[in-house]
């Protein structure tokens, strides 16, 4: 018979950014989930489901499963919804999800110090396997003022447009920038829209922003040098993860680990104006996060198929000398994050377990 943790990560394996079998993974289950939680969690599904469907399909009573759900919810690993005048509850992936959330609070307590070393040891083995050649999980996008007169620029690149479109709009600690702590960033940099922000911001692990201190927070971790990421499609937002190389899971498995599925570039690319630039270095040395820029003759030269895009050279040039410019053949995000993840899933034959989850 299988371990209950076993069915659990085998469970959260179906989802599109999957859970691979490891030693690490039980483990943080294990914290995250008593074995009466982890018992309840099965009987959980990718769409929210109220307390009653969950409870006749883990087989225990409706107030104990009330009670455990809600319990589940407050610590972060299991989703809740209200909608329609009905509360909905639905499990988690690794990530986004329970890799994050118990971290968003910002608090290292004794639960996170137990569950440190053991995503740092598991999460390259998690981001390894993200995205397809297809299509990338994550998209990198530039600041909204870089971009925004080039020709043909379309509602989903431009980043301010998209962030006036959600409902409702917050920010949360990155979870990992608190799991390394190896740079100074801005801590308070994970910012989150629309259910997902309403669910972080009642249970008590962000803090809603108008839309208006967004832009401002974007423009300040702009400033700090992080690179935007957003999900991989057209239709809305669900988060914009503000990062660094040194403590990013996704940009060290894209610069460190070599999966090249997990990000998507943004659909531009600077340009040098070489009368301009005086060869400074600052994009070099301090702006670019995949050092795809070098000084070559007093002036900087880019390697185009090595950038991602990001734009950070451009915000980051005290002359002006840098620009975003259209990129030719970039592949367009897939419309939905539904068709996001189902691209995935097909194309890493994935699709049938998935549709277990979505069940009744």
């Amino acid at each position: 018979m299988m371990d209950v943790y076993e069915e659990l990560r085998d469970l959260l394996d179906k989802m599109p950014t999957g859970c691979p079998p490891a030693p690490e993974v039980i483990e943080i289950l294990k914290i995250l989930f008593s074995e009466r939680e982890a018992k309840m969690a099965l009987g959980l599904r990718y769409r929210p489901s109220p307390a009653e469907a969950v409870a006749a399909r883990a087989g225990v009573a409706l107030d104990e499963a009330k009670e455990c759900l809600e319990g589940l919810a407050d610590k972060g690993v299991v989703y809740a919804r209200q909608k329609d005048g009905e509360l909905g509850y639905a499990l988690l992936p690794i990530m986004p999800g329970l890799f994050e959330f118990p971290y968003m609070k910002g608090k290292h307590d004794e639960t996170i110090e137990k569950l440190t070393p053991l995503w740092k040891e598991y999460l390259p083995k998690v981001t390894a396997g993200f995205g397809s050649p297809s299509t990338a999980v994550m998209r990198v996008v530039a600041i909204q003022e870089e971009v925004e007169n080039e020709p043909g620029v379309l509602t989903y690149e431009m980043v301010y447009e998209m962030i006036d479109r959600a409902r409702v709009t917050g920010v949360a600690h990155c979870a990992c920038r608190e799991l390394e702590q190896a740079c100074d960033g801005p801590r308070e940099a994970c910012m989150i829209f629309d259910d997902t922000c309403t669910f972080l911001v009642e249970r008590g692990f962000g803090r809603y922003l108008s839309k208006q201190q967004m832009k401002e927070k974007l423009r300040e971790c702009d400033a700090a040098g992080l690179v935007h990421q957003v999900n991989n499609s057209r239709d809305h937002l669900t988060l914009i993860c503000n990062c660094c190389p040194c403590c990013c899971g996704l940009l060290k498995a894209y610069i460190e680990f070599g999966n090249k599925d997990v990000t998507l570039g943004s659909g531009f690319k600077p340009n040098n104006d070489a009368e301009a630039c005086t060869g400074c270095a600052i994009c070099a040395e301090e702006r670019c996060p995949i050092s795809a820029i070098q000084i070559v003759d007093e002036h900087a030269a880019i390697d185009i198929e090595k950038c991602i895009g990001c734009g950070l050279c451009v915000t980051g040039c005290p002359n002006g000398a840098m620009k975003m410019e259209r990129k030719e053949g970039w592949a367009e995000p897939p419309e939905t994050t539904a068709e996001l993840g189902l691209r995935i899933l097909k194309e890493k034959e994935k699709l049938e377990r998935f549709m277990e989850l979505m069940e009744p």
